[in-house]
């Protein structure tokens, strides 16, 4: 019998003798994705420790006297068997296999991870209710070994056993042994973002040192949201890091300040963030399921140290409920809007969408059928003409040009048309944001092209057609100064101020008031929230409000990470000594969580933490348990206390201090 297997012997299909962990980073080694070697004490050989040491029957029976709901007899179970699975002697072959597969790695420092066979389930996410020990040297691999083990009875794997009725199933243990990676920045993803559930978007959370700091909550990281098709990154929360965690030169974790002008910038660069979505979207699309992802970055190159399926989406609402974000960088040109709106309207009723001021929006999705009617050598030249032709600005400022011409043809056109009407309703709707945040300002101007004349339509329609190209080149040609422009030409086009355009503003000007305007709004699930455009504002160098959490007398903000709102009083939890003091229906308000709270946060009726990102422990509870949560407030334990009544509101990020 095999008691060790490489990564490489492993696959998917191993996790009853691999565990949950050990399977998939066998299988992705084996696809070829950037994992750290290592090896796998499979689940037979815990058996085999258990059987010769004579546990079984012991452990079964302080396990049958456990009653769940009552915490002391959980902590007492998990203290006796712990004891009696250190105390026990390795048997002596396994001890030696062990040790024969340590030098293989060519690492001093190893990680030595716990993988239960019922880990990282869709129906049972094990993942943070077993051990981890990293920095393990040669000296305490098989301490650490069994510690792992021992880990599948700590107070808060029981009790996790028990409220997922898996302690009527056969539960065993693997080890995962990898070669420590000397992390510079690490952090986790979800490639379906795990808040908004949107499939079309994965988001990245990023932190200097190790990514145990992001995974336990200790500190709020960076967060980037990438879009899939096509791949772009439409958001970026760049937080200030103090401090990271690093592994000391006696291999234990330290605390490292962490440079004031390092600390506050983007801690990844955009290309790659680009490069890691590369890699995030090749493991889901290999496995054919959303991925939670652990990784990290190490002289220039990414590893994957963990993945598993995400436990927390409910996938099937989204055939119910459909979101539209509508951004600056939406580039359809104004002669598509005008010539081509009823041609929309005929061709495709069914995907019309009546959005709150009643105008038809459209989403147009051309990806699979360039992959029907081009093949794809085709389409890799026609890219390459794209870059040749992206170096040529006349190129560029001649279809500008050609543009403009048809513009001051087709002005005298509107300027006999009465905008007065427009113009009052454009104002009152200005008004109306100025007061509740949102107000519509966009006109659609495609009702006006019943009466312009074939000639001008002619002319609109060249234009088109070369305006067309050159605004699909964007994504292809950021680089490219002039590329850069398109994103705000093609939200100028799309929806127009008549008052401005045809008065020869420049685009600098029509930018500004577009933003003075439209701040963009996303429509979901029947309401409009909304949305502050970052990048073109910073570009425009307009100051933005501080978007650091924020506290006044009677409330608190930051970022939620699961919806819904409760009601309850404050009970502050520290450490594990404070969790006995949560009953049902308290919220549960913590610096951070840890996976020895999960059984006060299952009478908690909502969370809040001071740090934390939308990946990190409390996050993921929030989600599986389907209880609001706020985390990153930076000071909801300094001003909270004890007994306080509070409204947490995580569908805005908000905690509202009662009277």
């Amino acid at each position: 019998m095999a008691l060790i297997k490489t990564f490489r012997e492993i696959t998917k299909s191993d996790t009853a003798i691999a565990g949950g962990k050990g399977a998939s980073l066998g299988e992705m080694t084996r696809a070829g994705i950037p994992v750290p070697p290592g090896f796998v004490i499979l689940s037979d050989v815990f058996e085999k420790f258990l059987e010769e040491s004579d546990l079984n029957v012991e452990i079964d029976s302080i396990l049958h006297s456990v009653d769940h709901q009552e915490m002391h007899t959980i902590e007492g179970a998990s203290k006796k068997i712990k004891a009696l699975i250190m105390l026990a002697k390795m048997p002596k072959d396994i001890a030696n296999e062990i040790q024969n597969f340590y030098p293989k790695l060519n690492s001093q420092f190893v990680a030595v991870r716990s993988s239960a066979t019922a880990e990282d389930s869709s129906a049972a996410a094990w993942a943070g209710q077993l051990e981890s020990y990293l920095n393990t040297t040669e000296s305490n691999l098989l301490e650490n070994v069994k510690r792992c083990w021992a880990s599948l009875f700590t107070p808060r794997a029981i009790f996790y056993r028990f409220e997922k009725e898996l302690h009527k199933q056969k539960i065993s243990v693997a080890v995962v042994v990898q070669k420590m990676v000397e992390s510079e920045v690490s952090g986790v993803a979800f490639s379906v973002h795990p808040v908004t559930q949107d499939k079309n978007q994965l988001i990245i959370e990023a932190g200097f040192g190790l990514g145990e700091a992001i995974v336990s909550g200790q500190i709020t990281p960076d967060s980037y949201v990438v879009e899939k098709q096509p791949r772009r990154i439409i958001d970026k929360n760049v937080q200030i890091q103090t401090k990271g965690l690093y592994r000391a030169e006696n291999g234990s974790n330290e605390w490292r300040d962490i440079p004031k002008e390092q600390g506050e910038k983007q801690i990844l660069s955009d290309i790659k963030i680009l490069e890691l979505s590369k890699i995030i979207l090749r493991i889901e699309k290999h496995y054919g399921f959303p991925c939670d992802i652990e990784w990290t970055y190490e002289k220039g190159k990414f590893y994957i140290v963990q993945s598993r399926p995400i436990t927390t989406l409910n996938l099937e609402r989204q055939k119910e409920k459909t979101k539209y974000i509508k951004e600056f960088a939406r580039n359809y040109s104004l002669f598509q809007v005008i010539i081509f709106t009823e041609f929309n309207k005929r061709s495709a009723p069914e995907f019309n969408i009546q959005v709150d001021n009643g105008h038809p929006l459209f989403i147009h999705d051309g990806g699979p059928l360039v992959k029907i009617y081009f093949p794809p050598g085709e389409v890799k030249k026609i890219f390459r003409q794209f870059g040749q032709v992206a170096s040529d600005s006349n190129y560029f400022n001649g279809v500008l040009d050609k543009f403009l011409r048809v513009v001051n043809e087709i002005k005298p056109y509107f300027e006999k048309r009465k905008f007065t009407k427009n113009i009052e309703e454009l104002k009152y709707l200005y008004e109306l944001s100025m007061d509740f945040g949102y107000g519509e300002s966009m006109v659609w101007v495609a009702p006006l092209v019943e009466n312009l004349s074939d000639e001008t339509k002619a002319k609109a329609l060249a234009v088109r057609e070369q305006t067309q190209n050159l605004t699909s080149l964007r994504d292809e040609l950021f680089d490219y100064n002039l590329g850069k422009l398109f994103p705000q030409l093609g939200e100028l086009t799309h929806f127009i101020l008549p008052k401005s355009v045809f008065k020869g503003k420049g685009f600098d000007e029509l930018l500004e008031e577009a933003i003075e305007y439209q701040k963009g709004f996303v429509y979901f699930d029947g309401k409009i929230y909304t949305r502050q455009q970052d990048k073109i504002l910073k570009k425009l160098n307009i100051e933005l409000e501080n978007e650091k959490p924020t506290g006044n007398a009677d409330s608190i903000s930051g970022q939620s990470a699961s919806p819904g709102i409760a009601k309850g009083k404050v009970k502050i939890v520290l450490t594990n000594k404070d969790i006995y003091k949560v009953s049902i229906g308290d919220i549960l308000v913590s610096p951070m969580t840890r996976p020895d709270f999960v059984p006060a946060m299952k009478k908690a009726a909502a969370f809040v933490t001071d740090e934390g990102g939308v990946t990190c422990h409390a996050a993921i509870v929030a989600r599986e348990m389907k209880k609001p949560c706020i985390i990153g407030t930076k000071i909801a334990t300094q001003i909270l206390k004890d007994g306080d009544k509070v409204e947490v509101d995580a569908n805005n990020g908000i905690v509202k201090i009662l009277k």
